[in-house]
């Protein structure tokens, strides 16, 4: 059993729990210490809590394309019109459709050449009574864009997971100010499900997402994509296995273009999310360059998650070593999380911009734009072998079905000067859905993937220096240890450096290297206490 307390995540004995919570026994006036991990290592002597772990603030990477704050101090309608009308070209720092060397208008991620999710829409012809659902965990929506699928929402399951929010209405509140980025989800919500529209200077006039034979249910769990807590995602999960066991609520597919950092909590929901048969795709991350880590965040970097990342339009990875620091990037690697990541097309994808009706931009970027045409596509696989995969008696069988169509039919091809290194960038290769469609489901091809988990070998740093004094007193301090120490790397540049982005094991560093490491977090403000004191008992 968990219980979110005093901006931490506790698990333990219900009993306990239960008891903890009426008695408020951990409140700020209980708890001596002041930094996050420092307070969860005091509320696990309470009698019944067997982990605890902080409910930390999550902040993520994204420059949003279509985000006009002018748009909110606008009094009248032909203003907002004109602003509406702004910055809606393609991004020209990255790849982009050209005609005779001048920008071309298209929709084209949906062609043949690129995702194929339009011609794998146009071949999927379900049963009349089989639905998939998509739970669409982000900001909420816009539902007076020309692009919201209202006919496919189903307002009965939608959640608000926001403290001092209506909990069953999960509509972007258009929050505003510093760190806010309304419209994310209506942006995300456009790729994935986008309902017919007509562009004019596209020259289309189609849906640009999902069309039909699927449901959406929309879950708000954050105001802006750039900060949301930890328990957001806990309990957003949750309810969407809640409602697993229904089949008139069943969410088969989970679509998230958001993440953060490290946290058991998640690694335990993912876990219950595939042991039940609900397949996951979460952004592989943003970054700004040589200014914030560029390895996946998680839940993508988790084994039983998709890791979404991106590609762009001339096949090359979307991001560059050498480019400006201002430019946001796609997160990859370490290489050792990539076996379950793809690539989808991103950035100057379409890009519902919110409070705009009309108006999709060009310029839809970031991984969260990579995320729902994944989720798009195993979707239209679900459908299209609704029935087999319903067949199959384990629930980790029926996301693994996925999962292995998406790997198996990825295209594992990069643009030059990538020194061919399709795995680091890619993951599998490049989504292509209708060859995803022509993979026949077989269950004796199927692996169950391994639970996921939080660790870090921090032991083995301080092999040397091991003594029956030094040892953790406990596996629950270790793992405490651990979840720590991995968020601190996601955080810490010099860290990552260190680590050669994270593409280097513990035991692979020089002896100067696992001093710096250590000396490194020593010197990090945002490190708890309680691991100080423990990496000084070893005197590294």
């Amino acid at each position: 059993m968990k219980l979110f307390v005093n901006d931490l995540i506790l698990e333990g004995q219900p009993a306990a729990l239960v008891s903890l919570l009426s008695s408020e026994g951990l409140t700020n006036e209980s708890l001596s210490v002041t930094t996050a991990w420092d307070k969860a290592h005091q509320a696990i002597q309470q009698p019944g809590i067997d982990f605890a772990e902080p409910d930390k603030d999550n902040y993520y990477v994204f420059d949003n394309p279509a985000y006009d704050a002018e748009l909110f101090s606008l009094e009248s309608a032909d203003a907002a019109e004109e602003v509406c009308r702004q910055d809606n070209d393609y991004d020209t720092n990255w790849p982009f459709p050209k005609q005779n060397e001048l920008p071309s208008k298209q929709i084209w991620h949906l062609d043949a050449e690129f995702a194929q999710l339009k011609v794998a829409r146009d071949q999927v012809q379900p049963d009349k009574d089989h639905i998939v659902r998509i739970a669409h965990l982000d900001t909420g929506y816009d539902p007076t864009h020309d692009t919201f699928p209202d006919t496919l929402v189903r307002h009965d399951l939608e959640r608000n997971f926001i403290e001092g929010e209506l909990g069953d209405n999960a509509a972007d509140r258009h929050s505003n100010g510093f760190g806010q980025m309304p419209g994310h989800g209506t942006g995300t919500l456009c790729i994935l499900a986008g309902k017919r529209i007509k562009l004019d200077d596209c020259n289309f006039d189609d849906s640009i997402g999902l069309a039909s034979h699927v449901e959406i249910v929309p879950i708000r769990i954050a105001k802006s994509v750039v900060l949301f807590r930890t328990r957001a995602f806990v309990q957003a999960l949750e309810y969407v296995i809640s409602l697993y066991d229904d089949t008139t609520t069943r969410c088969h597919i989970v679509t998230m273009s958001m993440g953060g950092l490290a946290s058991q909590a998640w690694a335990d929901v993912v876990n219950q999310a595939y042991e039940k048969g609900i397949f996951i795709v979460s952004a592989a991350g943003n970054n700004f360059g040589r200014v914030t880590p560029r390895t996946l965040v998680y839940p993508a970097r988790f084994g039983r998650v998709v890791a979404a990342c991106g590609v762009t339009f001339d096949g090359s990875p979307y991001y560059r070593p050498h480019t400006s620091l201002s430019v946001m990037q796609g997160n990859f690697g370490p290489r050792r999380c990539m076996g379950s990541a793809i690539a989808a097309f991103t950035p100057n994808v379409p890009w519902a911009k919110i409070d705009c009706d009309h108006i999709v931009s060009l310029a839809g970027a970031g991984t969260s734009s990579a995320t729902p045409q994944v989720a798009a596509a195993a979707a239209l696989y679900r459908l299209r072998y609704f029935s087999e995969i319903d067949a199959m008696p384990f629930g980790w069988q029926r996301v693994e079905a996925i999962r292995h169509a998406l790997f198996t039919s990825a295209c594992p091809t990069i643009a030059p000067n990538f020194n061919d290194d399709v795995t680091l960038y890619f993951g599998a290769g490049v989504l292509k859905a209708a060859d995803l469609l022509a993979v026949l489901p077989n269950v004796s091809l199927l692996n169950q993937t391994l639970p996921d988990t939080v660790s870090f070998p921090l032991l083995s740093l301080l092999a040397g220096f091991i003594t029956l004094e030094t040892i953790p007193k406990s596996k629950t301090e270790q793992s405490m240890f651990e979840i720590e120490v991995q968020q601190l790397i996601q955080q810490s540049l010099r860290l990552q450096q260190i680590l050669d982005n994270e593409e280097k094991q513990p035991a692979e560093l020089l002896p100067p290297e696992e001093r710096a490491f250590l000396h490194t977090i020593l010197a990090m403000p945002e490190a708890s206490e309680r691991l100080k004191a423990f990496i000084r008992s070893y005197n590294p």
